[in-house]
């Protein structure tokens, strides 16, 4: 490891809001014993990950499904899991992409406020925990809700 890898890591652990979306690449040149030279390309991706704090699944294609931001980078391990106001899980997801439509054993939960539990790792070693609320709108639509028509 490199003194330029080991102070980005150092960095990282140090600062890591200030680091959320970097990639570091350094070009190394080394010379063997027999004055021959190889380089090496080494990339490092810093690992972050965001989520809405509000959908509306209501078929209009746009926050119809709760999941993390797409500008989500370095993530190779990945949890969610949505709860109710009691604290029941009601439901559960490891597939980054994946997410919550706003159902429970199939019928449309109630609008209100939930609570989501986000945990994943990055291929940079660092560990997210996000712990919100998220809130469901029934009725809304971009522009205007049903209370307005």
């Amino acid at each position: 490891m490199t003194m330029k890898h080991l102070l980005l890591l150092v960095a990282m652990l140090c600062f890591p809001l200030l680091m959320s979306a970097q990639t570091d690449t350094t070009d190394d040149e080394a010379t063997d014993d027999d004055g021959n030279t190889t380089e090496q390309n080494d990339s490092i991706v810093v690992s972050h990950i965001e989520i809405y704090n509000a959908f509306s699944p209501n078929g209009d294609g746009k926050g119809d499904i709760l999941h993390v931001k797409d500008n989500h980078k370095g993530i190779v391990e990945f949890r969610g899991i949505i709860f109710n106001r009691w604290g029941q899980k009601l439901y559960e997801w490891t597939d980054i992409n994946g997410g919550w439509d706003g159902t429970v054993n199939g019928k449309p939960a109630k609008q209100g406020t939930y609570f989501v539990l986000i945990e994943a790792k990055g291929s940079d070693g660092q560990t997210h925990t996000i712990k919100r609320d998220v809130n469901l709108l029934r009725g809304y639509n971009e522009g205007y809700s049903n209370n307005e028509q």
